[in-house]
C-alpha cells in the first residue's frame, strides 16, 4: 500500500516581532516570500488595543504600539498572498472586520483557546461564509469534553476545523510541548486533522525537533514563530526562528515525509532484498519422487534464481512433489516440483488363519472388501485406487471385486508386501501411496484427506495418525521411501508390518506421526479379524443404511457414539502386533536400519 506524500502544512507566524514597526513587518513578508517550502501560510496577529483588553492591564500599552489600520493589513494581507495563503489570528472585533473585508486574500483564521469562549467574536464569525477556509482553534488548557464542546460549535462556523495543540510559556520547557496529546485527539476525533503550535526556546536544538516529530505523530499543519533577528526582536522573539533556521526547518520537514511516505515496499528496497537474502538450497542430494522439509535445506546467498521456502511449502500443500533431482548446494527452480501421482494401494489376500476367506464376508450383504475399497474410493485428492494381492491363484478371484471396475487390480508378490506395493506403484506411475489393508471396511475418507494434507505440509516421507480408531486410518508412504526399504533390505522379511521399516528409522526417514482433530478421535476398534469383529460390523451398517455408499466420520461415529452395545461387541479384542511381546521385540530388531 503506498501513502502519498504530504508535507505538513506550515504556519509561519509573525506574531509581534515588528513591535509595532510597519517596514520591519514589509521585510518579514519579503522573507516570508524567500521562504522555499511547498505547503506555507503567513499568520498575522490582527487586534485594536481596546478589543483585546482593559487599560488597567499591564499590557495594554504594548498593544497600542502594535496595533494598525485597517488600510495598512489590507496592503500587508494583498502583499503576502502573492507569495503564500495568509492566516489571521483573531483576537476581536476588529480581527473579525479585517477579515471579512479582506476574505478572498484570507485562507485560514486562527483562534487561541483564550478567545474561544468570546460571544463577540463567535457571533461575527457566524455572520461570515467561510466557504472552504479553514478553522483553527487552539484547545491547550482544555478537557477533552470542553475540546468536543468547542468543536461541535466552530464545526458550526467552519467544514474545515482543525484542532491545535501547544501554548506560549515564558518560557516554554520540552516537558511543555504536549506531544502526548496528538495520539489522544487522534483517537477522540478520526479524521479532524490537527495542528501543533511549538513554541521552544529557539536557542535549542529541539525547536527545530519537535515540528519534525509532531508531523510524524500525524499532525498536518504545524504553527511556527518566525523573526528576521531574534536579538533585536523586542517582543516574541524567545521561540521564533531565524531565516536559517527556517531554512534548515523546511528541508527538514521535507526529508521526514520523504523518508515516512511512499510505497510501503519500495522498488530499491525489493532489490536490495532480492541481492542479498539467503534462499533454500539443498542440504544434501535430493532424489526426484520426494518431499522437501526444513531438515532438507539450508539457506545461503547465491546467484542462482531459486524458490523461498514458503514458495516450496505452496507447492507441497498443493500436492507437488521433487520432479527431479537436487543437487546439494543447489536451488529449487519451479521446474523442479510436479503434481504428485497419488493412490490408495489395499493390500489383501485370500488366506485368513482367524476368519477364513474374511475379504468376501457378506457386512450387511456386501462382501467386506468392497466396502473397504467404496470408502477409500471418497478419500478427497487421490487418482486411483488399487488392490492390490498376491498372484497365487486362490487370490485370482479378487479381481471380480473391483466395483465394476472402478478400482485397478495389481497381483504381485504373496509374501513381500513392500515389492508388491513398488509393483503397483511402478505399473500406475504412483508418487504417493496410501497403504490401506482390506481388513478394515470402515476406513474414514476424512481422516486419510487430513493425514495427506499433513503429509504434504510437513515435507514427510511416512505419515500415519497417533490417535485414530483401529482400522479408521491408513499411512502416507512416498513410493521413494518404499524404494530405499527394499533396497536396504532386499525382500524385506516382515514387511507384512510395513509400519516398523518406517517409525522404527526415524533417522533414516521423515517420520511424520499426526494428532487428528477431536472430531476424528475415537477408541473403537473397527478391524475385521475375528467373528465379534463381523458381528460388530453387520450391526453396524445395519444401523448406517445399506448399500455401496461411503459413510463419513461423523455418520460413523454418531451411529457408534449414540449406541455403545455395537461398540462393546468387540471391544475386548486386541491386536497381535500392539500386545505380543516377542513380535514386537522381534520387529523392532529386524526392521532397523544402520546408521551410514
Amino acid at each position: 500500500m503506498k501513502k502519498e506524500s504530504a508535507v505538513p502544512y506550515v504556519i509561519f507566524e509573525v506574531a509581534n516581532v515588528h513591535a509595532g514597526d510597519l517596514s520591519y513587518l514589509k521585510r518579514m513578508v519579503d522573507e516570508f516570500s524567500r521562504i522555499d517550502y511547498k505547503k506555507k501560510g503567513i499568520k498575522f496577529q490582527i487586534f485594536s488595543p481596546d478589543g483585546i483588553a482593559l487599560p488597567d492591564f499591564e499590557w495594554y500599552p504594548v498593544y497600542e504600539k502594535l496595533h494598525f489600520g485597517k488600510q495598512v493589513w489590507q496592503g500587508l494581507i494583498a502583499e503576502a498572498a502573492e507569495h503564500g495563503e495568509v492566516w489571521i489570528d483573531v483576537f476581536d472585533n476588529y480581527g473579525t472586520t479585517v477579515l471579512s473585508e479582506n476574505l478572498d486574500r484570507v485562507a485560514g483564521v486562527k483562534l487561541q483557546a483564550s478567545v474561544l469562549e468570546n460571544h463577540e467574536i463567535r457571533s461575527a464569525l457566524e455572520a461570515i461564509e467561510f466557504g472552504e477556509k479553514r478553522l483553527a482553534i487552539n484547545v491547550s488548557g482544555l478537557s477533552l469534553s470542553e475540546i468536543q464542546a468547542v468543536y461541535d460549535y466552530f464545526s458550526g462556523v467552519s467544514r474545515h476545523v482543525i484542532l491545535q495543540t501547544g501554548y506560549q510559556g515564558y518560557p516554554t520547557r520540552i516537558s511543555d510541548t504536549g506531544l502526548q496529546k496528538i495520539s489522544v485527539l487522534q483517537a477522540a476525533f478520526p479524521g479532524v486533522p490537527l495542528c501543533m503550535a511549538d513554541h521552544a526556546d529557539a536557542d535549542l536544538r529541539f525547536a527545530l525537533e519537535a515540528p519534525v516529530y509532531a508531523a510524524l505523530l500525524g499532525c498536518a499543519y504545524i504553527e511556527k514563530h518566525f523573526c528576521l533577528d531574534r536579538k533585536t526582536a523586542k517582543y516574541d522573539g524567545f521561540s521564533s526562528l531565524e531565516p536559517g533556521q527556517v531554512r534548515e526547518l523546511c528541508v527538514a520537514l521535507d526529508n521526514a515525509s520523504m523518508a515516512s511516505h511512499g510505497q510501503f515496499i519500495s522498488d530499491p528496497e525489493r532489490e536490495y532484498l532480492k541481492k542479498s537474502i539467503q534462499i533454500p538450497v539443498a542440504n544434501h542430494n535430493l532424489e526426484p519422487g520426494g518431499l522437501v522439509t526444513t531438515s532438507d535445506v539450508i539457506y545461503r546467498r547465491t546467484s542462482q534464481v531459486g524458490l523461498n521456502f514458503q514458495q516450496i511449502r505452496e507447492l507441497q500443500q498443493q500436492r507437488h512433489i521433487l520432479s527431479t533431482g537436487v543437487a546439494a548446494g543447489a536451488a529449487f527452480p519451479i521446474g523442479a516440483f510436479r503434481p504428485a501421482n497419488i493412490a490408495v494401494v489395499v493390500a489383501c489376500r485370500m488366506k485368513s488363519s482367524r476368519l477364513s476367506k474374511k475379504a468376501l464376508l457378506p457386512i450387511a450383504g456386501v462382501p467386506s472388501v468392497e466396502r473397504c475399497l467404496s470408502q477409500c474410493l471418497a478419500v478427497p485428492g487421490v487418482q486411483r485406487v488399487v488392490l492390490a494381492t498376491s498372484n497365487l491363484e486362490a487370490d485370482a478371484v479378487l479381481k471380480e471385486y473391483t466395483l465394476d471396475g472402478a478400482v485397478d487390480f495389481w497381483q504381485g508378490d504373496p509374501e513381500d508386501v513392500i515389492g508388491r506395493y513398488l509393483g503397483a506403484c511402478e505399473h500406475f506411475d504412483i508418487d504417493v501411496v496410501i497403504r490401506v489393508t482390506a481388513d478394515c471396511p470402515l476406513i474414514l475418507p476424512e481422516v486419510i484427506g487430513h493425514l495427506i494434507d499433513r503429509h504434504f505440509a510437513t515435507g514427510a516421507d511416512y505419515t500415519a495418525a497417533i490417535d485414530a480408531a483401529v482400522g479408521t486410518a491408513g499411512e502416507i508412504i512416498n513410493t521413494r521411501a518404499l524404494q530405499q526399504v527394499q533396497d536396504y533390505f532386499g525382500n524385506a522379511a516382515y514387511s507384512e508390518y510395513m509400519t516398523w521399516y518406517f517409525q522404527n528409522n526415524p533417522d533414516h526417514f521423515k517420520v511424520n506421526l499426526v494428532h487428528l482433530p477431536e472430531t476424528l478421535v475415537r477408541s473403537y476398534r473397527m478391524t475385521l479379524d475375528y467373528e465379534e469383529d463381523l458381528l460388530m460390523f453387520n450391526r453396524l451398517y445395519e444401523r448406517l443404511g445399506d448399500g455401496y455408499q461411503s459413510y463419513t466420520a461423523e455418520k460413523v461415529f454418531s451411529v457408534l457414539d449414540s449406541d455403545p452395545d455395537i461398540s462393546q461387541m468387540n471391544s475386548h479384542l486386541t491386536l497381535k502386533y500392539r500386545t505380543d511381546k516377542q513380535l514386537i521385540d522381534t520387529l523392532n530388531r529386524e526392521t532397523r536400519m544402520r546408521i551410514a
